[in-house]
C-alpha cells in the first residue's frame, strides 16, 4: 500500500540516496530500471520538476523518448545489490525486473509503472529535454565525465505525484 506525500517531503532522503547508492529511473511499459547517480528536484516554470540525465547509448533512453514519462524510484540500503545490477547490466540483454525480483505496480498519473520494493517513488511527465554539449560545459567536467564524448540528454519531468510505501 502507498500514500501520497508532499512534493518535497522526501527531498532529503531522495538526494542522499541518489548521491549515495543511487536511485532507479524507470520508463516504458516494461518499467526497465536504470541506476541513476545524478539528478535534482526544484521549481522551474512554477512547476515541481525532477531533472534526470540519460545517455543516448542507454536502453532506457529509447523507452523515455518513446513514452515521455518516467518514475524515479528511491530504494533503501537493502536494495544496494539490485541498484548495482541495474547500473551494470542493460535491459537490452536481461530482464532487470525478474533479475532483481522487483514488482511492478501501476502509477496514479502516468502509464509507466513504479517499483513496489522502493519506499518512495516520483511520477513524472517530460516537459522539456535538451542535449548537453561540449561547448557549453566546463572543461573539467568534460574531461572527468565525457572523455568518450557520450554526452547526456537532460530531461525535465514535471512531478505529478510523490508516494511513500506504507506496507
Amino acid at each position: 500500500m502507498r500514500e501520497k506525500i508532499g512534493t518535497f517531503d522526501a527531498f532529503e532522503q531522495t538526494m542522499e540516496q541518489i548521491s549515495g547508492n543511487g536511485g532507479l529511473l524507470a520508463s516504458g511499459d516494461s518499467g526497465n530500471p536504470m541506476a541513476i547517480g545524478w539528478g535534482t528536484i526544484g521549481i522551474i516554470w512554477r512547476k515541481p520538476i525532477f531533472v534526470v540525465l540519460v545517455r543516448p547509448s542507454r536502453f532506457t533512453f529509447t523507452l523515455l523518448e518513446d513514452c515521455g514519462e518516467f518514475t524515479v524510484n528511491v530504494p533503501d540500503a537493502s536494495l544496494a545489490e539490485q541498484v548495482a545490477i541495474c547500473g551494470s547490466k542493460s535491459g537490452r540483454d536481461i530482464d532487470k525486473i525478474r533479475e532483481c525480483g522487483f514488482t511492478l505496480e501501476d502509477c496514479e498519473s502516468i502509464s509507466v509503472p513504479y517499483l513496489k520494493e522502493c519506499p518512495i517513488h516520483y511520477e513524472c511527465r517530460v516537459v522539456h529535454k535538451n542535449d548537453l554539449s561540449n561547448a557549453a560545459l566546463d572543461e573539467e567536467i568534460v574531461q572527468s565525465h565525457y572523455a568518450a564524448g557520450d554526452f547526456h540528454r537532460v530531461y525535465y519531468g514535471e512531478i505529478l505525484g510523490v508516494y511513500r510505501q506504507t506496507d
